[in-house]
């Protein structure tokens, strides 16, 4: 069985923007269930519950928060297969069956480029990998990607956390919040260490995820299935200041990085929640 999986463990927040998810995912994939992973704090409102296919407590382990704990997702699945997705993100296209197709080749895939120099948080990707020994590192967004049971994603998850416990002075991270460190330098060095390539997306056929960081242009509309928003790269002054390079994306899921645009994420927010006739919730 194919399914979708997402995590909302500590914050309250982090419940209420998965439930727009899983909104999103109803209207758009119904026929694929989702799996809420949180932790056994966290009250859950009878009227959310029919929203959620499977509820799965994570126990806690010394040293994982947030998003690091994306690296036990394997642990609880329920699904055969697995499409991992950020509470954050919000399915806008009903066209997710292409993306199952192309991310099945391998039994851990994740969409992104291999990298062998420039910085990455907060090290120098060349000196990772020549410390690791290893060809490459994958520079991704973690918020989407695929795993299948069996062998190769054991093996993929079992490196990322040795890779935690044994190189976490090399890649280890502070995010957001600085409590909890950066998944992603650990799964890009576990993609090196193995040799899995990842997805690459052209844009013009439409990436199965975008980030709303350092973009503009931002439409989107899950029930006319509408998708367009322009990234900018290749900042000349500051990093910050007139991209040298913007192109025009169309992603199935729209990844909204701090809830920003905020605007734009309250009024999908609201008009799914009223679509379902739920309480709407404003998010500051």
């Amino acid at each position: 069985m194919q399914g979708y999986l997402t995590l909302a463990t500590g914050s309250r927040l982090y419940l209420e923007i998965a439930l727009n998810l899983a909104l999103s995912l109803k209207l758009n994939d119904p026929a694929r269930p989702l799996c809420l992973v949180t932790d056994a704090g966290m009250d859950i409102p009878d009227t959310y519950r029919p929203f959620f296919d499977r509820i799965v407590i994570l126990s806690p382990r010394p040293g994982f928060h947030g998003c690091l704990d994306k690296l036990r997702t394997n642990e609880v699945s329920p699904y055969d297969e697995t499409m991992f997705i950020d509470s954050d993100c919000l399915l806008i296209k009903n066209d997710m069956d292409r993306h199952w197709t192309k991310f099945s080749g391998n039994g851990f895939m994740i969409a992104g480029g291999k990298q062998t120099q420039g910085h990455w948080y907060n090290f120098s990707i060349s000196d990772a990998i020549e410390k690791l020994d290893i060809p490459y590192m994958v520079q991704m967004n973690s918020g989407v990607f695929y795993f299948r049971k069996g062998a190769e994603a054991d093996l993929f998850f079992r490196t990322a956390l040795e890779l935690v416990e044994q190189h976490k002075e090399l890649l280890g991270s502070r995010h957001r919040n600085r409590l909890q460190l950066a998944d992603e330098p650990f799964i890009g060095a576990a993609l090196g260490k193995l040799i899995i390539e990842p997805i690459g997306y052209d844009p013009a056929e439409g990436s199965i995820m975008i980030t709303t960081v350092r973009s503009s242009k931002e439409s989107f509309d899950p029930f006319m299935h509408t998708s367009q928003i322009v990234k900018h790269s290749d900042f000349r002054i500051l990093g910050r200041f007139f991209p040298g390079t913007s192109v025009r994306h169309s992603p199935s899921l729209a990844h909204f990085v701090k809830l920003r645009p905020r605007n734009l994420y309250n009024r999908l927010s609201d008009a799914l929640r009223r679509h379902y006739n739920l309480e709407s919730m404003r998010f500051r």
